[in-house]
């Protein structure tokens, strides 16, 4: 206990600085909602039409679907992945690789990986209370108010708790790759295609644009690939798509997730460190 509390101690003040770093940029943060809507209303608009030339118009049901859970889908789908994405590990990295500061860093008595997952969880934890939290409460609101979305009070709580530890453990996911992208840059140089190609991955196998559910088979398969619980699985959860076992099933899933992308980080690095090209210095 004494040594997670000296852990702690040690760590924390990464996480305060993350926090510094969002209200350092808050036009940023504004941009990017504007930029969420935007897309939100666009894609929208593009289900509005599947819906409408639908065999029963606005009340079809489509892959399990209504037009209001799509709507519900998509405005919680891209602001979850948005607050997701705040504080950018693998960019941290190939700044630190680039302006020659990763020598100075690695002589610290601090862990590189605890550096930047701390970090990454004080940005995250300031997006999620100003952003998510207020945005979600007025949405599922107005959702519930209008009977939009129909759920039982308690099944309702159940599936708040569940979201919020889905939310903690995509974080943990998300930082992982974010980290294993930033490794690769040791060894490339490089990193604008390294994140083209992640996030490429992680809007499609996320289920970002297009719910998994109108994949098939193919989407199943995708659902439980590390992509998934970095959107798909948290908002179908709070979405009250997803029972009881299946929860269970996909949190064990995470967390093995995070046991394996853990691993290989930790091998990469090992490695990486004999192939450090210092750019800036």
């Amino acid at each position: 206990m004494k040594n997670i509390k000296n852990k702690l101690k040690l760590y924390l003040p990464f996480s305060k600085a993350g926090i510094k770093i969002e209200l350092a940029y808050k036009a940023q943060i504004v941009m990017w909602i504007v930029i969420s809507f935007i897309q939100t209303f666009f894609v929208l608009f593009l289900y509005n039409a599947i819906y409408r030339n639908s065999p029963d118009g606005m009340n079809s049901v489509i892959n399990g679907f209504t037009f209001y859970d799509m709507v519900l889908y998509m405005i919680t789908s891209f602001f979850f992945s948005f607050v997701m994405g705040g504080g950018d590990t693998s960019f941290d990295i190939w700044t630190d690789i680039k302006e020659g500061t990763i020598a100075n860093t690695l002589t610290k008595p601090v862990s590189y990986r605890l550096r930047h997952l701390f970090t990454y969880f004080g940005v995250l934890i300031f997006d999620y209370v100003v952003i998510i939290i207020p945005f979600l409460t007025v949405v599922y609101g107005i959702f519930i108010g209008l009977g939009f979305l129909q759920v039982e009070f308690w099944k309702f709580v159940t599936n708040i708790f569940c979201f919020i530890l889905f939310s903690i453990l995509a974080g943990f996911i998300n930082n992982a790759i974010s980290y294993f992208v930033g490794m690769l840059v040791f060894f490339t140089d490089h990193l604008f295609g390294l994140n083209m190609a992640r996030s490429a991955l992680q809007g499609f196998l996320g289920g970002q644009m297009v719910p998994l559910a109108y994949m098939g088979a193919l989407g199943v398969a995708f659902s439980y690939t590390p992509f998934a619980f970095m959107n798909s699985v948290p908002v179908l959860t709070i979405m009250g798509k997803l029972e009881i076992h299946s929860i269970l099933i996909y949190l064990c899933i995470a967390l093995l997730w995070i046991g394996i992308i853990e691993l290989v980080n930790h091998l990469i690095f090992k490695h990486a460190l004999r192939k450090i090209t210092v750019q800036g210095g």
